[in-house]
């Protein structure tokens, strides 16, 4: 299992989290933001990320990503941009088989995240390994 916060962005297909306050087994890879599957079976993975508040952009999303393919998507969209900061989340369990890589990435006006250490997170745990 792990849990790691701290956003910080690299790119828009790219975002790490680089406060780890768990990474049992050290699958989790803070400097690149990939969770790389070392035992296959069921995982459960959540992650959460927030907008910064602005009045130029309503909009902005990421991706939870396996190997490359977006699967569960945060998004959050202002019909009215306010001075407010808004999370967006997602959470679910998928099976991995060993060396399949899990991140958040391919986001949507990146810039706009609020970068902060304590409220964005990316988690995941191993439910069931293969017997």
């Amino acid at each position: 299992m792990f849990t790691a916060r701290g956003l910080s962005i690299i790119d828009s297909y790219n975002i790490r989290f680089s406060d780890v306050l768990t990474n049992m087994g050290n699958d989790y890879n803070s400097s690149t933001g990939v969770f790389t599957c070392r035992i296959a079976g069921q995982y459960w993975f959540s992650a959460s990320i927030s907008k910064s508040y602005t009045d130029t952009v309503a909009n902005t999303n990421c991706f939870i990503m396996i190997n490359g393919s977006n699967k569960m998507e945060m998004y959050h969209h202002e019909e009215n941009a306010m001075h407010a900061t808004f999370s967006m989340t997602a959470t679910g369990g998928f099976y991995l088989n060993r060396g399949d890589r899990v991140q958040v990435g391919y986001c949507f006006n990146p810039g706009f995240l609020f970068i902060s250490n304590i409220v964005s997170y990316f988690s995941g745990v191993l439910i069931r390994p293969d017997v």
